[in-house]
């Protein structure tokens, strides 16, 4: 009788083991794939490795390096996870791109933790590095499960609950994951480029404006154009919905180097005027170093290869 009452505690203790290690395997899961970055992003990732190991999330380094791509593209700047909004400060405020390492892979471990701790999937905690935390709470009461719907919904009520036209990038799991090896199938998709059809049909809405003037916050033909408000207009006739400002259109872009860059594609600029983005200007490329713009000069076409525009060019961008 004793013998048989301790196999069965012991029976139910590798039981409960066993229970343990499977609740944790589908919550706190390691990063497949190895990031699919240029050099000037993989050259921190003995950087990466050291805050990772830091911070006890040795199996998201690649993880980590595709995101900053995300976040940083093509540009030279120093903030390169982008930690500056993540502690409350403006675009771009820190300088060291140590210290932006160091506060970008605590964050997303925070972030981690959090949304393992709420049960969600590994495609919200990384919406969230974008959308913030509170996306992990909206996602765990509403099934658990990262969707392009739940995204959508949440950016327009962060939005309306902020006053402004748009909240984040609602394809950034997208963005980041096609960053990285094994998910060929969605980055093919999108860096596709725009059809003949569409490319002309954009062109001709944009240029039907050419000459008329500049109109800061003008997003309509009733009230004149901005640089994004002539961007969404034009791409919102060829069907494809961008969000309203330089900055959110940046976010929502995947970036593509100069020489992917075809017509159709977003130009980004910054520090092109004094405001709290990052991204202070956005154009269409048109081809041949050109560019079509609602800038100073009005709408019309735009030398990339112009002194100014080569100062505060960012990069390119690519959308669907």
């Amino acid at each position: 009788m004793k013998y048989k009452l301790i196999k069965f505690i012991v029976g139910l203790i590798l039981f409960m083991f066993v229970i343990t290690m499977a609740i944790f395997s589908n919550t706190d899961q390691g990063f497949p794939g190895k990031a699919k970055v240029p050099d000037k992003i993989s050259r921190w990732r003995p950087v990466v490795e050291e805050y990772c190991e830091k911070y006890q999330c040795s199996d998201h380094v690649d993880f980590i390096l595709a995101l900053m791509y995300q976040e940083i593209g093509e540009t030279e700047t120093l903030d390169v996870m982008q930690s500056s909004e993540s502690m409350g400060l403006l675009p771009n405020a820190i300088q060291d791109p140590i210290q932006s390492i160091d506060t970008g892979v605590k964050y997303f471990k925070h972030i981690l933790d959090y949304g393992n701790s709420k049960g969600v999937d590994f495609p919200t905690i990384v919406q969230s590095y974008n959308f913030g935390r509170g996306y992990i709470d909206y996602v765990s009461s509403h099934g658990g499960t990262h969707t392009k719907a739940l995204a959508e919904s949440f950016s327009v009520k962060e939005a309306t609950a902020k006053g402004c036209n748009s909240y984040g990038d609602v394809d950034y799991v997208e963005h980041v994951m096609n960053k990285v090896e094994g998910h060929a199938a969605s980055a093919s998709s999108s860096k596709l480029v725009l059809k003949d059809n569409q490319v002309s049909e954009l062109i001709h809405v944009a240029t039907t404006y050419e000459g008329q003037p500049y109109v800061y916050g003008g997003d309509s033909p009733a009230t004149g154009f901005d640089c994004s408000g002539i961007v969404q207009y034009a791409y919102s006739k060829i069907g494809i919905r961008l969000n309203r400002t330089a900055q959110n259109q940046y976010d929502q872009s995947t970036k593509i180097t100069a020489n992917e860059a075809k017509a159709g594609d977003l130009v980004f600029f910054t520090g092109t005027y004094n405001c709290a983005d990052y991204i202070s200007h956005v154009g269409i490329y048109v081809s041949n170093n050109k560019m079509y713009q609602s800038g100073g000069p009005g709408l019309g076409y735009i030398d990339l290869t112009n002194s100014y525009y080569q100062k505060h060019l960012v990069g390119f961008g690519r959308v669907k």
